[in-house]
């Protein structure tokens, strides 16, 4: 029998240890996918929506009809650094094309759930009036909570037509419009730039990216580490 001790290589090169490498490779692909999750987050899927506050470049007249029956809110609006809410509201013109617009910005749910409520207990007139608003980019759809489905929490054109007519095939315009004129009772008009976007970071989902990254380093180091320990213990079992 040989006395001559075993090689860290030689001890982790053993059934036992093979299986705990693979147990700590998986443990640690796991959290490098919530790593990438969160690193997904922290630069896409809770970044606000927000324009520079520098003013209107780009604006078209429109003669249109409300609807305020289809009246929704958007969570998660920066206006000017500070987050807040946009009301929606769906119009048609005079060819029957429908039309989303973004009545303006208030900073709290409360104030919006109200002016959502004035305006579709209102009675409009039935005429067409023109609307002077800034064309703003689509987003991706994003669930509602079903407690709440009026509370979206993002703006998409094709999301918001199938809550129009959820049966009948509608015609529409792929854009929307963010009002300018005229101007609606306990809103803000929403800024529009058409410069560089301004980039936002979720600096909290930034953090715990790299703290799973952290925890699969340690994964991994832990193995390295029983292994070692596992070899030292063999070591002096041959010394002694």
């Amino acid at each position: 029998m040989s006395n001559k001790a075993p090689t860290w290589f030689a001890v982790a090169t053993r059934p036992k240890w093979i299986g705990a490498l693979l147990l700590s490779l998986l443990v640690a692909a796991i959290f490098g996918g919530l790593g990438q999750w969160q690193l997904d987050r922290a630069f896409t899927k809770d970044a606000a929506v927000q324009f520079k506050s520098t003013g209107y470049t780009l604006a078209i007249g429109l003669e249109l009809m409300l609807d305020p029956k289809h009246t929704y809110l958007v969570e998660n609006r920066l206006q000017q650094g500070v987050g807040g809410y946009w009301v929606t509201l769906a119009a048609h013109d005079k060819d029957m094309v429908n039309h989303t617009l973004v009545l303006g910005w208030t900073k709290d749910l409360q104030s919006a759930e109200k002016i959502r409520e004035d305006l579709m207990s209102s009675v409009q007139a039935q005429a067409f009036l023109r609307y002077s608003g800034a064309p703003l980019p689509d987003e991706a759809p994003q669930k509602t909570d079903p407690a709440k489905p009026y509370l979206l929490k993002s703006i998409s054109v094709a999301q918001l037509i199938n809550l129009y007519s959820p049966d009948v095939p509608i015609a529409t315009q792929s854009q929307y419009y963010a009002v300018m004129m005229p101007k609606f009772d306990g809103l803000e008009p929403v800024w529009v730039d058409y410069g560089e976007a301004s980039e936002n970071i979720n600096w909290l989902s930034a953090f715990y990216f790299l703290e799973w990254m952290l925890f699969a380093g340690f994964a991994v180091f832990l193995w390295w580490r029983l292994v070692k320990d596992a070899q030292l213990l063999e070591q002096n079992e041959t010394i002694n």
